[in-house]
Formats: C-alpha cells, sequence, structure tokens
C-alpha cells in the first residue's frame, strides 16, 4: 500500500504518495516558538541576512545561477540557501551567509540541515559566530568545522549554544571549499532545549483507507530534551474528538535522538469520498509534564474510498537522445521490460542529455522538471523510495513498474475514435471514468503520439554507444555510433498543444463515480511519421506546482490503425496467440485465432531492434492459425516476435537456446 510521510522540520517530504493529502499543522504554544527560524521560503528569505563575497570568483557556467555569495533556489522541489565553490577559474571558495542579531535565552541550540549536492566533489564549510556584528572580521569564532559534508541526504546537525546565553549574535555559514560543487543549508532554528522534552518527527500513514478498514499509523518520536528518554506516552484523535487512544511507549533513546513506533488506532475509515483528519502527540516525556509543546503534535489527512479498482496500465517514460552514450542500454532494458510485463506503456523522450532530431518541447519541459540525466525513466511520475528524483537510473525500471502494476487504479482510461488514412485526418477521444473517489486535485487529461521504430541519418539519429566494445552486450560490434539506429517508441507530439501538462478543464475537482469524462483531439498527422507504426498514448495524472506530486493515475494505448477497431476482437486475438516450444533450438510455432480473415506478417527482431527474419503470409482464413519460425540459424538469446494482424500488431517473447 502507498504510504504518506508526514515530517515536522522539513519544507520537503520523503514520500511515496499519489497526492499530498493533508496539511501539516504542528501545534506551538505560546511559550514555545523557535527564538529563530529560517526555512528561505518568503518571497525575500535573504533580504534581512548579510552576504560576504570574500572570494570574488565567477562562478562556472554550469552553476552560473550561483550569482552571489550564496543565493536561494530550489532543491527537490523545495527552497534552500545554496553557495558553490566551481569557479573559473578554479579557485578556494570564501563565502559568508551571516544571520541578523539574534538575543539568545538559556539552554539554547543551533539545528540545521546541510548537504554537499555532488558526492564526488563535497563542499566543506565552517559555522561561525559573532557577539558583535555582522562583518567578517567580527566572526571570528568558529563554532563548527564540516571539511566535507555529506550528499546523499540532507544532514541535520545542532550546536550548543548555552554558552551564549543572554548575549546577542550573528551566526554565518562560510563555505571555503576549493573547486569542488554547490553546498545547500536548509531548516535552520534556534531554540530552547530543556531537561525533558519529546515529540512527534514523523508519520507515515496511508494516503487512502478503504472504507470500513481499520487505520494503522507508524511513526517516529524524537528526543529533543537533555536527559535520555525512558517513558513517553503517544495519544491521537480523528476529527477533532477526545482522545480516543494513549499508550505508553518505553523507547531508551538519548537526547536528540529518534525512535520508531508502529501502532494501530482504535477506529475505522468511514465517510468514503472525503478527508479524515488525524491528530497525534506525544505528552509526559520521562514521567513530567512536557512543558515545551513545540514539536509535540502532527495533524494530517487521509482520504477514504471504496476500495474499487481496475487494473493499471504504467506509464514508462524514457529520456534517452542520440548523443548519449549509455542510452543503447536503456534502450534494451525498455524491451526486456516490454516483453516480460503486458501492463507497461513506454514512450521515449528525447530530452535530459542534449538534444536531437526527435527532440521536441515537451520532452524538454519534461526533463526540466524531473530529469536527471540519461537514461532515465519515470515511472507513473511517482517518486520512489531510495530515488531522489521522479526519472531515475535504469536499475530499477523494472522492479518499480512491476510495483505499480500490481496496484490497482480507481480510473478507467479509454482511446476511441477515427484515423482518416487520406488526409490523415485523426479524431480521437480520450475517457476518463471513475469507478472509486480519487483523492480531489487537479486532475488532467493527456494524448501522446509514439511513432516507433524512427531512423534517420545524421548525428540526430545516429546513435553514441558506449557498448561498441563490451563483449556480451546486445550492442557490441554495433559500431559507435551506430548508423541506422532503429529508435523505439518516440514522442512526437502532445495534446493539447498549448499545455504540456494536459488538459484540467476536463476532469472536476473532485471526479463524480462511474460518470463518462471526454477529451476530443482532433488534428493532422505529420506526413514525416509512419502511420503504420504511430500509436495513441493518453493518461490521467494530477498536476501539482511540486514536481514530484504529478503522478500518473493510469494510462491507455492504442495503435493508430485499430483506433476504431473492435476492441474486443483485437483482445481476443492477442490473448489467444501462443508461441510453443519456448525456449526452442530450431523451429518455433505461433498458433493465434483470427476473429475474420486478414493479412498476416511475421518479423523477429534480436533484443538490440534489429530485424532478423521477416515473412508476409498473405491473407489467412478466419479460425485457428499456425505459422512457424525457423531459428535455426539464430544465435542463442531473446528475440521478440511481432505479429501484424491486418493493423494490428502482437508481440512475444521467444528465447533460442540451442
Amino acid at each position: 500500500m502507498l504510504k504518506l510521510v508526514i515530517r515536522k522540520f522539513k519544507n520537503y517530504y520523503e514520500k511515496i504518495k499519489l497526492l499530498f493529502v493533508g496539511s501539516i499543522l504542528a501545534a506551538f504554544s505560546a511559550n514555545a516558538q523557535p527564538i529563530f527560524s529560517e526555512d528561505f521560503s518568503g518571497t525575500t528569505p535573504l533580504s534581512t541576512w548579510t552576504l560576504h563575497n570574500v572570494d570574488a570568483r565567477t562562478p562556472a557556467t554550469n552553476v552560473g545561477a550561483i550569482n552571489n555569495a550564496w543565493v536561494v533556489l530550489g532543491v527537490g522541489g523545495q527552497p534552500a540557501a545554496l553557495s558553490t565553490s566551481w569557479y573559473t577559474p578554479a579557485g578556494a571558495a570564501n563565502d559568508y551567509m551571516v544571520t541578523p542579531a539574534i538575543t539568545l535565552t538559556s539552554n539554547n541550540y543551533l539545528f540545521f540541515d546541510a548537504q554537499a549536492l555532488d558526492a564526488s566533489y563535497p563542499d566543506g564549510y565552517e559555522v561561525r559566530l559573532s557577539t558583535t556584528n555582522s562583518t567578517v572580521a567580527a566572526l571570528s569564532t568558529v563554532l563548527l568545522t564540516v571539511p566535507a559534508e555529506t550528499a546523499a541526504a540532507w544532514n541535520s546537525r545542532r550546536i550548543d549554544l548555552s554558552a551564549y546565553a543572554g548575549q546577542t549574535v550573528h551566526i554565518a555559514w562560510r563555505n571555503n571549499s576549493n573547486d569542488m560543487f554547490v553546498l545547500a543549508v536548509d531548516n535552520i532554528e534556534i531554540k530552547e532545549v530543556i531537561n525533558n522534552d519529546a515529540g512527534i518527527e514523523d508519520l507515515t500513514i496511508a494516503n487512502s483507507y478503504t472504507t470500513g478498514s481499520t487505520v494503522k499509523v507508524a511513526g517516529t518520536i524524537e528526543n529533543t530534551g537533555l536527559n535520555a528518554l525512558t517513558s513517553v506516552d503517544i495519544n491521537w484523535s480523528i476529527d477533532g474528538g477526545v482522545t480516543v487512544n494513549t499508550n505508553s511507549l518505553t523507547p531508551n533513546t538519548a537526547a536528540f535522538g529518534s525512535t520508531s513506533f508502529n501502532h494501530t488506532i482504535t477506529t475505522t475509515a468511514a465517510n468514503p469520498g472525503a478527508f479524515t483528519n488525524l491528530m497525534v502527540w506525544t505528552s509526559n516525556p520521562n514521567g513530567v509534564p512536557d512543558s515545551l509543546n513545540a514539536k509535540d503534535t502532527l495533524r494530517t489527512q487521509f482520504f477514504v474510498n471504496n476500495g474499487t479498482t481496475v487494473s493499471r496500465d504504467v506509464l514508462l517514460e524514457e529520456f534517452t537522445t542520440a548523443p548519449c552514450q549509455f542510452c543503447p542500454d536503456g534502450a534494451v532494458i525498455v524491451e526486456q521490460i516490454l516483453a516480460t510485463n503486458p501492463a507497461v506503456i513506454a514512450v521515449g523522450e528525447h530530452a535530459c542529455f542534449g538534444t536531437d532530431a526527435m527532440t521536441i518541447p515537451e520532452a524538454s519541459t519534461y526533463c526540466a522538471a524531473f530529469g536527471s540525466g540519461a537514461p532515465t525513466a519515470c515511472i507513473d511520475r511517482v517518486l520512489f523510495p531510495g530515488e531522489t528524483t521522479v526519472a531515475h537510473g535504469r536499475g530499477t525500471w523494472a522492479a518499480n513498474a512491476a510495483t505499480r502494476a500490481a496496484i490497482g487504479s480507481q480510473v478507467i482510461v479509454n482511446i476511441t475514435g477515427t484515423y482518416n488514412a487520406t488526409n490523415r485526418q485523426v479524431n480521437a477521444d480520450v475517457t476518463a471514468n471513475f469507478v472509486d473517489y480519487a483523492v480531489p486535485g487537479d486532475i488532467r487529461v493527456t494524448l501522446f503520439v509514439v511513432e516507433d521504430s524512427v531512423t534517420g541519418t545524421g548525428s540526430g539519429y545516429n546513435q553514441v554507444n558506449f557498448y561498441n566494445n563490451q563483449a556480451g552486450h546486445p550492442y557490441a560490434g554495433a559500431g559507435d555510433p551506430i548508423i541506422g539506429f532503429v529508435h523505439r517508441h518516440v514522442l512526437r507530439d502532445v495534446y493539447p498543444t498549448n499545455d504540456a501538462w494536459g488538459d484540467g478543464s476536463i476532469i472536476p475537482t473532485s471526479p463524480l463515480l462511474n460518470t463518462n469524462y471526454v477529451k476530443n483531439n482532433t488534428f493532422t498527422l505529420s506526413t514525416a511519421w509512419k502511420a503504420q507504426d504511430v500509436s495513441l498514448v493518453a493518461f490521467v495524472s494530477y498536476y501539482n506546482a511540486n514536481t514530484d506530486e504529478r503522478v500518473v493515475l493510469n494510462a491507455a494505448e492504442v495503435k493508430l490503425n485499430n483506433i476504431a477497431t473492435n476492441i474486443e476482437d483485437i483482445k481476443t486475438d492477442a490473448s489467444s496467440l501462443v508461441v510453443y516450444p519456448n525456449p526452442t533450438s530450431d523451429i518455433a510455432t505461433v498458433e493465434f485465432n483470427l476473429s475474420t480473415p486478414n493479412t498476416v506478417l511475421l518479423s523477429v527482431r534480436d533484443i538490440a531492434g534489429k530485424e532478423v527474419l521477416t515473412e508476409n503470409f498473405g491473407i489467412l482464413s478466419a479460425g485457428t492459425q499456425k505459422i512457424t519460425i525457423n531459428a535455426a540459424n539464430l544465435s542463442n538469446g531473446i528475440y521478440f516476435a511481432t505479429v501484424q494482424i491486418g493493423e494490428e500488431v502482437i508481440t512475444k517473447k521467444i528465447s533460442v537456446n540451442k
């Protein structure tokens, strides 16, 4: 089940989720407000800070946006303060970011998050303090020295300021790295710390529950006090009601440490189609009243539905380009996934490593939102656990696609319409029908035009190939670059034409059940594209300002020439096709049923996409048919047999093992 993680003191959410389903409202008492805090989310976040660009060096082109000592830019979709040490020419950084004046009280600690944005070039820094003013000369006290910050994730740090109780101070972060990359700092807070204190650091709940099911919650309790936390009560309530449960825990957690908890809330999900409010809080740390309540409570919501789902077709959007040397391997993996997981729809978006002759503006838009280079892929545009970006490396594509395919969807997506081969006019209706309540939001409909098996001449099509000299790889010996490379599933166009993110006017914020929402798309197919290789891919997805929350709910694909065909006949014919024996050593039989007489073509490609066998069987009569594949001259390995029945195309994986 998908989970939603709600974390205190972060402006980003570590999660696997379909949509942010509730606000996070920490309960602060009047005496527990932080003495100072900064998350860089305001319109002018550094306006009250002092910046010293002592080195006055010129940032390298790739980090040219960091054009001051420190600037605020997005990291993982959320703002943070950034400083660079990558200069042209190379040299040491000496850049200060200094707080306004802060008057400290007793038992104050400084907390902040920091991260180096490249593990190979990790920036280091100092945290300095002045008790007089914000000049560089006055910032002479070094509180913390970090030679190289961690890069895998945000690193939470703290500094004891109790020695400066009652004084007014300025605190500075100084990037002093030499020819590294980028340092990020966020979530700065100074607050009082007492002996016995605890709070809820995060909650993990399902993003939605089926009506009548038991609500389960897990999370983390943080010891925010100076003493070891040996006991604490955890409490919760539903929809603002009375406390429905109190559970005593014995975490035995050191100061500033954390301990996880799991518990079943004694309530059942109700009111399908609506949110339920959940509040969880701690009390009685070490058996004494908690006098600082700033971190005690987290509030969120979960959505309730009926639990009705339909099967899901998973949208795999691969970022690839002809100049990308590792992209041939990405192409191999995509074909392997398609051969083993019929629920996956693949689209090749030519962006994220330069451009080529197949790049369109929408692909570049998607790269800017999701991408981190190529070959990477978005799987239903979900941010998966362990990944830092929605578009991620090929090592987990298959597993993540299988995970998504196993989760039912609450919406059916269909494509119907007509195609006029004479004037190449396309009229395609995308219909979305919700069989269960969807989390309310900006839900959009998008149509892709995809052309398969695209070839061309010149650098815009010739595929750079890192694997040319790697024995055993499907593209070993294919050349570098590969002339005449077959580019699969190429994204050619996106509708609506004025918005890469889909039409938001078709589906309401809270869709009605069992209601058809139809988006019509009418256009002329380019004469440069092979109509027999064109597919239409439609999907329904959320749109959100946070690019991590633009998840695809369901998708559908249809061959252009089948758009007006009886879909049930196609499914019957496709499901009847079998190949045996498989594996084969010489002759394999392809058996299938024809609903009506039709032309039958057979082609076989190797795993690299090269056609190794083709045969035209002409018009075959209705009924059970058997055709053969002669694999006697094929090398051992995986092949893909494509049977074209009229305009319908069915592909099966074949293993040759002699």
